[in-house]
């Protein structure tokens, strides 16, 4: 598992309910977070580090465990789960089951017949993880979204006791696996140190910081309410390290300011950390605020048809970039990382990165959507 590498989440918004608000907010965000997804797996790094992706393209990772939070609590309350038997209920784990495992089950069979016939199989120890015999970029994202299954019912009913505590136990969640990274793994140096370092990537656990800021806005978004006035300190201290994350100009200053920052990013690695969640947090609530709570009109609907299609939408880009990333170096799917299109095959400009990724984007879409409706159709033809 690559720390850079991104992801991308579920379709976090459950079937329609009478009883549970809907708010077509989060389908715009759900809907820009998979379109920056698929371009965060087309265009390499050095690319989208010059067009300061941090600030936007790398967004989409926060806005999908935001937004995994906040429905996660909304799922329960309209439910009326409150005690631990209730969360944790036959019902709970067959909806989830329906959801998210098996499609995941369709991917991975499809992953075995994909390797088998390209004759690239991945035995190895990753796929205790969740990872696919076939890899794809993405791939992450599957074991932490089954861990959610298992942790957010928990989560839930502390927060409903005690909604600080359960905060700072997200917080400190985070911090404690940083711990045990950067002391305990400061340096892979064997396969095992790099499959330690990968299982502790896809926990759910390392990403509770932004899903419990989903919990906090469940129950509120107002951006004027008092309740939610922490985040614009918030936003003021994510943006000077993200700032620094993309330039190191503060970690290059002489003294010890430039050593303390070294050292809180030598502590809290990566851009999806709770040093980052303020500036994705503001846009959460800017979103919230100002974006209608209904789709009006064909544009609104089709961006609803893509909110709710986004796992399969991410579960269709693993499988099809996985082709591509291969046919166009076989070592890209065997160490997971991003080839250098350009180079690679032969373009004359980096322009083609342009065609490139919409060409990934409609593919994607399309082949998403279409699993979805059929999907769909098919497990939830009763209940309509």
């Amino acid at each position: 598992m690559i720390e850079g590498e991104s992801i991308t989440v579920e379709e976090v918004v459950e079937e329609p309910s009478e009883k549970r608000p809907y708010y077509f907010q989060l389908e715009v965000l759900k809907a820009i977070a998979i379109a920056f997804v698929v371009m965060d797996h087309s265009l390499t790094w050095e690319i989208k580090g010059a067009m300061a992706n941090v600030f936007w393209e790398r967004l989409s990772i926060p806005f999908f465990l935001i937004v995994m939070g906040f429905n996660m609590s909304l799922s329960f309350k309209h439910r009326n789960a409150n005690s631990l038997r209730d969360l944790y209920s036959l019902d709970y784990f067959i909806r989830k089951i329906k959801r998210y495992v098996l499609p995941f089950i369709i991917l991975y069979m499809a992953s075995i017949i994909l390797g088998v016939t390209l004759g690239y199989v991945n035995t190895n120890e990753y796929l205790l993880l969740g990872y696919l015999p076939f890899w794809g970029p993405g791939n992450w994202f599957i074991p932490l979204l089954f861990g959610s299954i298992v942790v957010f019912p928990v989560l839930y009913w502390l927060f409903n006791r005690l909604p600080k505590v359960t905060g700072v136990l997200c917080v400190l969640s985070e911090l404690v696996l940083q711990f045990i990274l950067s002391n305990l793994y400061p340096a892979a140096t064997t396969d095992f140190d790099w499959f330690i370092i990968s299982a502790i990537r896809v926990n759910v656990l390392f990403y509770l910081p932004a899903v419990g800021l989903g919990l906090w806005f469940s129950k509120g978004f107002n951006m004027r309410d008092k309740r939610n006035w922490f985040v614009y300190p918030y936003l003021v201290f994510s943006a000077f390290f993200m700032v620094d994350y993309q330039t190191g100009v503060v970690r290059s200053i002489p003294g010890p300011i430039g050593e303390l920052m070294i050292r809180i990013q030598d502590f809290i690695v990566g851009d999806y950390t709770l040093l980052f969640y303020g500036y994705a947090a503001f846009f959460f609530l800017l979103a919230m605020t100002f974006v209608s709570h209904t789709p009006k009109g064909s544009v609104s609907r089709f961006v609803q048809r893509i909110g709710r299609s986004t796992y399969h939408i991410l579960l269709f880009q693993i499988f099809w970039l996985s082709i591509v990333y291969w046919f166009t170096t076989p070592e890209a799917t065997m160490y997971h990382f991003i080839p250098d299109f350009a180079v690679l095959l032969g373009w004359p400009t980096q322009l083609f990165y342009i065609p490139f990724y919409l060409l990934n984007l409609g593919i994607a879409f399309t082949g998403g959507m279409i699993w979805y409706e059929v999907e769909r159709r098919l497990l939830y033809r009763k209940k309509q």
